[in-house]
């Protein structure tokens, strides 16, 4: 299969870009022909009467956006199964986003699945200005596409992305997962010819999680399927990463990387802990100082014309900010900066952490520097772990209320990172 990309991003570009990401919009559209097995996301049932009303209060709220003078540099439509609208609500969603926010965007994400990816879709979604397409793949095995409850085969994977390169899909994306119940060494070398085959331009690499009240979840519990060992899931995601960087692709999160046309904006925007509306039911926001979500309830979200119920409202501030920092940061590659964490919060990692840092920095888990805490391959491996230990001491150690009125004391001391962990 030929490549299809034409965008080849630069380094220069991306930088650029990193400066001017926000604000995003995230659009959700709920609606699935059935739910995938690991699935814990907030959908509901594809009935076209709903969905047409749906996109309706959808329209709705995205015009409010627009009124209000919101202009996103990113758009995202996540689901639930978007390409799963009918035509007319497909074109109408995209057209209403076209219509008001298409000159100041950087990039325009939707997702996929291959079952319902067609050419009249595909052709809508280019001539409104989406510029790149993420497809959900999870794995080219037959018995782990059964397993995980998906609609499609493995051939129909192909087919779309032949698809996508015959009408010109600018970026490509596709979604795997490493770690599902009878994966083995050689299923993952055949997601790695298929990926060679597709020759996508971003891939997103994810492991199975097994989340309450999800089938997968409930078999586990009965006995009905073994997951693999924690050591087994390291291995074969160790397979997988060692093939796609030979194949060219270039980590710079912990479950995504990209060979042409850089990275996700969008979801560089969230790990860098910008600002976003979420429209839709469920959605997330995090805008003018201010986090919240669309209450999840599909008819509830249709009877408010576009206005729908704000819940979990909150500001963050104090820990949570540092919490938040850190927990987005150490996804990236790059890390996370303590001076400027310092700076913003008043929160010293360096003097909080130091034997903490060192400990890990020793066993090749971290590397540290004077402006820098960032994870090697090996440390991405134990993420979770390592993130809820630093968080654990920054919490036993800090001072919650010297936070909450800390807007940068000017007391931090990045100069600490030579003297505490003998970086570089």
């Amino acid at each position: 299969m030929a490549a299809r990309s034409t965008n080849q991003c630069t380094d220069g570009y991306r930088l650029e870009a990193q400066e001017n990401l926000s604000p995003g919009l995230y659009v959700h559209v709920p609606f699935c022909a059935s739910r995938c097995t690991y699935c814990d996301f907030h959908v509901a049932s594809l009935r076209i009467p709903v969905v047409r009303d749906y996109v309706t209060a959808l329209v709705d709220e995205i015009s409010s956006h627009f009124a209000n003078g919101f202009q996103p540099r990113t758009i995202f439509i996540g689901g639930g199964t978007p390409s799963a609208l009918d035509l007319a609500s497909w074109d109408k969603l995209l057209a209403t986003l076209s219509k008001y926010f298409k000159t100041d965007l950087i990039e325009w994400t939707i997702e996929m699945n291959p079952e319902s990816i067609d050419a009249n879709k595909i052709e809508i979604a280019l001539s409104h200005g989406v510029d790149r397409i993420s497809t959900g793949a999870q794995t080219f095995d037959e018995k782990g596409l059964s397993l995980m409850g998906r609609r499609h085969d493995a051939r129909r994977v192909f087919e779309v992305h032949q698809l996508m390169a015959e009408l010109g899909v600018p970026r490509t994306s596709l979604d795997l997962i490493v770690g599902w119940p009878g994966q083995d060494h050689e299923s993952v070398i055949a997601d790695l010819e298929a990926v060679a085959a597709i020759d996508p331009d971003h891939v997103s690499l994810y492991h199975l999680s097994y989340e309450q009240g999800t089938w997968l979840d409930a078999m586990r519990s009965r006995g009905v399927i073994d997951p693999l060992l924690d050591e087994t899931c390291i291995e074969l995601s160790r397979q997988f990463l060692e093939g796609l960087s030979r194949q060219g692709y270039q980590r710079y999160e912990v479950s995504n990387l990209y060979k042409r046309g850089g990275e996700s904006l969008h979801n560089l925007n969230y790990w860098l802990r910008g600002t976003y509306l979420g429209a839709g039911s469920g959605a997330a926001s995090f805008h003018g100082g201010k986090r919240w979500k669309n209450r999840p309830d599909v008819q509830s979200y249709i009877a408010s014309g576009g206005k729908p119920e704000r819940v979990d409202v909150e500001r963050p501030g104090g820990f949570t900010v540092v919490t938040e920092q850190i927990m987005l940061g150490l996804r990236l590659v790059e890390g996370i900066d303590p001076a400027q964490i310092c700076s913003e919060t008043g929160y010293d990692i360096f003097d909080r952490c130091g034997s903490y840092l060192r400990r890990y920095e020793q066993q090749g888990f971290l590397l540290c520097s004077e402006n820098s805490i960032r994870l090697t391959d090996r440390g991405f491996e134990i993420l979770d772990t390592m993130i809820v230990e630093m968080l654990d001491l920054l919490e036993r150690t800090g001072d919650a209320n010297d936070l909450a009125k800390s807007s940068g004391s000017g007391d931090c001391d990045p100069g600490l990172a030579a003297s505490v962990l003998g970086c570089r």
